[in-house]
């Protein structure tokens, strides 16, 4: 039977360790300014030559408020890979909310839709991502936000009117194949030479046709 409602996986992994949180409104400014003028200087000068004081003079603050918060530049980029995961998974968690109760095919193509239009309108930005992640993510770290990744793909799947008999494996691959084909079409050829359409297209058919050989519960109440 499928699920009354959609067990969405629980909350991305816990963001990076920082030195102090920000509570205060003025100190949360402050904080999200140098996220912000992190992105501008790491997309402009690449991370190797990203440097603290470049960060603080984009941000307006000083260079003690930067330390405040971040034990190194290391830290600050983590956190900037991580806010940007979990922007792409709050959109991933409404699509799979938005597709509850239908078909499992309908589900697929709902959470690849939504995952690559997020990637897709700043590939940019998220070529750079996934080589960053590379470079600042410890094996633990990626992890956590790897397994959440799957279990929101389980919770979308087990809410379908025909879910997979093994939704945990099911999910797995399904993440491995989204994950795996956006991330090394834009490490390997780079935004610029990225053909989306074609991407889109060859990912639907090769998610579509895995979900189709599936064997399912079939919701009994279903017409």
């Amino acid at each position: 039977m499928a699920s009354k409602g959609v067990r969405i996986a629980p909350q991305a992994a816990q963001p990076p360790q920082l030195r102090r949180r920000p509570v205060q409104s003025r100190a949360r400014a402050s904080s999200q300014a140098l996220q912000d003028a992190f992105v501008r200087v790491w997309l402009e000068l690449g991370y190797e030559k990203t440097t603290v004081r470049e960060v603080v003079a984009v941000a307006g603050v000083g260079v003690g408020t930067f330390y405040e918060y971040f034990g190194n530049m290391r830290a600050l980029a983590a956190l900037c890979v991580h806010q940007q995961i979990k922007r792409l998974a709050q959109q991933a968690r409404a699509a799979a909310r938005a597709s509850a109760g239908a078909p499992l095919a309908e589900v697929v193509q709902a959470q690849i839709h939504a995952q690559l239009d997020a990637v897709l309108r700043e590939p940019a930005l998220w070529a750079a991502l996934f080589a960053l992640e590379r470079q600042v993510t410890t094996p633990e770290a990626f992890r956590r936000p790897y397994e959440a990744w799957v279990q929101l793909w389980r919770g979308a799947l087990e809410a379908a009117s025909d879910p997979p008999e093994e939704a945990a494996a099911a999910a797995r691959m399904l993440h491995s194949m989204t994950y795996g084909s956006v991330s090394q079409a834009l490490l390997a050829g780079g935004a610029q030479a990225l053909d989306a359409a074609a991407l889109r297209a060859e990912l639907l058919r090769a998610a579509l046709a895995y979900a189709a050989q599936l064997p399912r519960h079939w919701n009994q109440n279903r017409l």
